[in-house]
């Protein structure tokens, strides 16, 4: 199959195709995606860019207002730009491409993520027969983060072969209850967010309940909300999905991240339905329970034998409902 399963990735690995100077690479194998880390190289710079043919070390130059040294807890500041060069570099075949995205956990705390290649085009991309190394950018929207070396924030799918066709599509909807919480908005005046701090921080200093009257509420311009989706999502152990936005035309917001759904993601059950991350642009909007947001692609693997996604590889999100970040209460 085109996409890659985690023995495939780990095969990769072996053959040096993916690599990298820590010892850590295969402890990041998830299902159908490889996380990728954070190296001690991370600077504040000017503005987002693409290199196109320009070298990435000029463009740092040209740039860097600050070095950031990430061998050690170092704040990255909300609405600031920062590039981070990651661990892992690659050597992939003529065959093989990759696609990168952002994890949960960093979706679910607004910050905006993406991965940029030498003498990239386009972002999270990266290109057929590439050789090299990536670099992170990272933007904190809604919270200053705490962050240090090794911490991961993104993960690659990998993809072989230049052909493959969807499988399976489903659309993706809001679930939006009368008198029940059906959302959460982040708070404007916060403390920095330490990543590794897991189930630390009280949420109600952060984020505020959204408990509708009726089955809609208005999402404000600029602010962030996390959702769920009135679908229940299953994902066999021979399937991987990927969430995409749907077009402007369906609403005047955006899901803010697209995201990975690996083999065995909701598989033990009925189903388990997806968080979702919107923002309004432009104008304040009236979002109403039933609202269409996305669409999520099915794509057929080699099937996963052992070590899909729940409890067994301690999962954080494998049995959610409306769940904030894993590092909330």
């Amino acid at each position: 199959m085109p996409f890659l399963n985690r023995e495939q990735i780990i095969s990769l690995i072996d053959e040096k195709k993916v690599f990298s100077n820590k010892s850590l690479l295969k402890k990041k194998v998830q299902p159908a995606s490889l996380d990728l880390t954070l190296s001690d190289k991370c600077f504040r710079i000017k503005a987002s860019f693409i290199p196109n043919n320009i070298k990435i070390s000029r463009v740092i130059k040209e740039l860097s207002l600050a070095r950031i040294d990430l061998n050690k807890n170092s704040l990255l500041e909300k609405n600031c730009i920062y590039l981070c060069e990651l661990n892992e570099r690659l050597n992939l075949p003529k065959d093989m491409m990759g696609k990168s995205n952002p994890k949960s956990t960093t979706g679910r705390l607004d910050i905006f993520t993406r991965v940029i290649t030498e003498n990239g085009k386009e972002y999270d991309f990266i290109d057929y027969n590439y050789k090299g190394k990536l670099y992170l950018e990272i933007i904190p929207q809604s919270f200053s983060i705490v962050l240090k070396k090794n911490t991961s924030l993104n993960q690659i799918r990998f993809f072989q072969g230049f052909n493959y066709n969807k499988t399976k599509q489903i659309k993706i909807s809001v679930s939006i209850k009368r008198n029940e919480i059906s959302a959460y908005k982040a708070k404007k005046i916060t403390s920095a967010i330490d990543i590794n701090k897991i189930n630390f921080y009280k949420s109600n200093k952060y984020w505020e309940k959204i408990i509708p009257k009726d089955n809609y509420f208005i999402i404000e311009r600029d602010e962030f909300y996390i959702l769920r989706s009135k679908e229940l999502i299953k994902i066999k152990n021979n399937q991987a999905a990927e969430l995409e936005p749907f077009k402007d035309s369906f609403g005047n917001f955006r899901v803010h991240y697209a995201g990975f759904f690996d083999p065995g993601f909701g598989n033990s059950k009925l189903g388990t339905p997806a968080v979702l991350e919107l923002r309004a642009y432009d104008t304040p909007f009236i979002i109403r329970d039933g609202q269409l947001v996305g669409q999520l692609n099915y794509f057929d693997i080699d099937e996963v034998k052992r070590m899909s996604y729940g409890t067994k590889i301690k999962s954080n999100y494998y049995n959610q409902n409306l769940k904030l970040a894993k590092q909330f209460k």
